[in-house]
């Protein structure tokens, strides 16, 4: 991976973390780095202007400043719509995952030796590390989770986490929806259900301390939003296979059912040409 991964850092009131986060990236991953997008999402601080600086320094620093209404989704899809067209490789963070800047070769790692179309940095697996993840948070993640395993036989252990390390053409191909924090649910069902190998690693995931602002998550709005996910994900899913297998009438002939096969195969290939 040489100068070919676009990361998309979104960030909303980030002044204490953003520049820290864009120094580190780019001191570990320079030569990895094709560009690095920060997608502010209506900051009434000093974000744009700690961007603007790196941008004078760094010509791969840009910035994607948003207007009202804002959000995680909406944030992570201004992102997506920008990517160059020469990255094959997205990483999307938030802005104060400073703790996880060593962390991101664990997934450049995997996804160069095991070949998956995406990995995610999983919080809830072994060898994983949380520190002040409160405990009414972990229930609703893990209720969370058991209902997605329920529904669609998925065996990720952390589809909600935004570290993520995507082939580009997962997040330029899938029809994205969510306008809130379910999109870093979203991100991680869809492709999924849609066929591609999506492996996890451990990592760590620490609690912002007072210095690195008020966390802006909550829960309660949060988890409406992940409910809502599930059901466009379920329709997202039947659609998905009505276009794979639609109904055919029951054929006797063997020459003609040979022939289906070759149409339902051609199909696919049409669906997914660049499955992994």
């Amino acid at each position: 991976m040489e100068e070919n991964l676009s990361i998309i850092l979104i960030a909303h009131n980030e002044e204490q973390n953003i520049g820290k986060m864009i120094e580190g990236l780019l001191n570990d991953y320079e030569r990895e780095i094709l560009e690095l997008i920060v997608v502010d999402d209506c900051s009434i601080d000093k974000t744009a202007l700690i961007v603007g600086s790196w941008m004078n320094r760094n010509p791969k620093v840009k910035l994607l400043k948003r207007t009202l209404p804002s959000g995680v989704g909406r944030a992570l899809k201004t992102g997506f719509s920008n990517i160059n067209p020469k990255a094959d490789y997205v990483l999307t963070m938030d802005s104060d995952f400073i703790e996880s800047i060593a962390e991101v070769r664990l997934l450049i790692n995997s996804i160069e030796e095991k070949g998956y179309a995406g990995v995610i940095g999983s919080r809830f697996m072994k060898g994983s590390r949380l520190i002040g993840y409160g405990i009414t948070k972990r229930i609703a993640n893990r209720v969370f989770h058991f209902l997605v395993r329920a529904l669609f036989n998925i065996k990720q252990n952390d589809l909600t986490n935004n570290f993520k390390l995507y082939r580009t053409y997962i997040f330029r191909n899938l029809p994205w929806k969510s306008n809130d924090y379910s999109m870093n649910a979203e991100t991680g069902i869809l492709p999924i259900i849609s066929g591609y190998r999506i492996g996890e690693v451990p990592i760590s995931w620490v609690e912002r301390g007072s210095q690195m602002g008020k966390s802006k998550f909550n829960i309660y709005k949060a988890g409406y939003g992940y409910l809502m996910t599930i059901f466009y994900a379920w329709r997202f899913l039947k659609m998905k296979r009505t276009l794979i297998f639609p109904r055919f009438k029951v054929l006797k002939s063997p020459r003609a059912r040979r022939a289906r096969g070759r149409a339902l195969k051609c199909k696919r290939s049409e669906i997914h040409p660049e499955r992994e």
